[in-house]
């Protein structure tokens, strides 16, 4: 199936659905691909994830200005735990649920931030989709991610010429920053919350600190960006934060 294919009209349920995986940005609804908004304004159910604790989707309210009028929304929830069985069983009930909407003729779209194989949610539904339905119609349509609006703002380039980039998920430790300074141009460590502080000071022992960005809910109510964390910085509480790093020294 390529992208350019139309959802499944309403009522033709000889067919099964197709699933379409929208990366809706990191935050701006104008950041949102025109093929996005088409799948969108087509498709009669959306899926979203939302932590047990908090029912509200931040891609919901992104991708709002776009979603066809009346389309059904599904809230799929996911616990913030680390226990690997609670985890799979909740994969698989939330992909039981998309694929029972698939086998019923119905297009949907599953709203990830950023882009949707990038870090994110939809990965780990994709997974668990195909073990229980194999021939399960997939779309995956890519958005821009939240490092890539960082650069943008600060127009700062990702990589050039042959540069490398290495990007890393979570909270990175000691040892991935020494090692992995040492061998890439470029870093991205996402969603580094917490551990920010730490982050900043691994970078300033290694000298790296100057050549750093700290960038916080990009597009978003409380933006930060700091161009620089050699000297004191306030780091915002915010889960959407990142560090773009520069480990040497451009012409």
């Amino acid at each position: 199936m390529t992208l350019s294919e139309k959802p499944e009209k309403t009522g033709e349920h000889s067919k099964a659905g197709t699933l379409y995986g929208i990366g809706v940005g990191p935050g701006d609804p104008d950041l949102i691909t025109v093929m996005a908004t088409k799948i969108l304004g087509e498709v009669e159910e959306i899926f979203t994830a939302s932590s047990s604790a908090n029912e509200d989707s931040l891609a919901a309210k992104i991708a709002s200005p776009y979603i066809k009028p009346g389309a059904k929304t599904t809230k799929l929830s996911f616990p913030m735990t680390s226990d690997r069985k609670l985890l799979e069983s909740a994969w698989d009930e939330n992909a039981a649920i998309v694929a029972k909407c698939l086998n019923a003729g119905r297009s949907a779209a599953f709203l990830t931030l950023g882009d949707c194989l990038t870090y994110s949610t939809y990965s780990y539904l994709l997974r668990h989709l195909y073990r229980l339905s194999p021939e399960a119609k997939v779309v995956s349509i890519p958005g821009v991610t939240s490092y890539q609006l960082a650069a943008a703002k600060l127009n700062r380039p990702l990589v050039i010429g042959r540069e490398t980039l290495a990007i890393l998920g979570g909270s990175a430790q000691d040892s991935e920053l020494d090692f992995l300074s040492q061998k890439f141009d470029n870093l991205v460590l996402l969603k580094s919350y917490r551990d920010t502080n730490v982050m900043i000071d691994k970078l300033k022992s290694l000298g790296l600190a100057q050549k750093s960005a700290l960038c916080a809910n990009l597009s978003l109510i409380g933006e930060t960006i700091i161009d620089g964390l050699d000297g004191e910085v306030k780091v915002p509480e915010s889960y959407f934060s990142l560090i773009l790093v520069n480990t040497r020294d451009r012409d």
